[in-house]
């Protein structure tokens, strides 16, 4: 099963490395319960799992490619960060990569969505504000009314993380 490949690769990859105070597979793992979660196929589940490989380790497409085939390592490149000055400029520069292929987006906004969760769930408020703050450029980026059903699935459970997080921010 490519879940499986992908997970065991992904794992090694990124060992040593943290997601706040835990092992970085909890995030990987994360993104993955989210795709199972809106029945995404298992080469979108695989690139959850590889998701940061290139970005923060020492894997390239090529290495994710001989592992996982084409389709899972081109995933993984278009949701890698391009080189730029800051965050901003970074992501601004990636966002077509990822608007660009239906499967792409779809890991993003998993990422997107399993970091939001953890980061409120944490109330890790450096984190949390930074997700609040960027979402508006985010949605205005990729957002597309020419989305599938899943991709309004998950950028609905996007929206509501938001709106009750900025409820919540509001009332205390």
């Amino acid at each position: 099963m490519i879940e499986t490949t992908a997970k065991a690769f992904a794992i090694k990859a990124h060992k040593g490395q943290t997601y706040g105070t835990k092992d970085y597979s909890f995030h990987l793992g994360a993104l993955a319960s989210v795709a199972k979660e809106f029945k995404l196929n298992e080469n979108i589940i695989a690139a959850c799992w590889l998701h940061d490989t290139i970005e923060d380790g020492k894997v390239s497409f090529q290495d994710i490619k001989e592992v996982c085939g084409e389709e899972v390592a081109e995933m993984v490149y278009c949701v890698t960060d391009e080189l730029g000055r800051n965050r901003t400029e970074r992501k601004l520069k990636t966002y077509p990569k990822i608007k660009a292929n239906n499967s792409t987006f779809c890991v993003k906004l998993c990422d997107r969505i399993a970091n939001m969760q953890q980061s409120f769930l944490d109330n890790n408020e450096q984190l949390g504000s930074m997700y609040l703050k960027e979402h508006p450029k985010f949605k205005n980026q990729l957002f597309s009314d020419n989305s599938t059903e899943t991709l309004f699935m998950l950028w609905k459970r996007l929206e509501d993380l938001v709106s009750n997080e900025t409820k919540k921010r509001q009332s205390v």
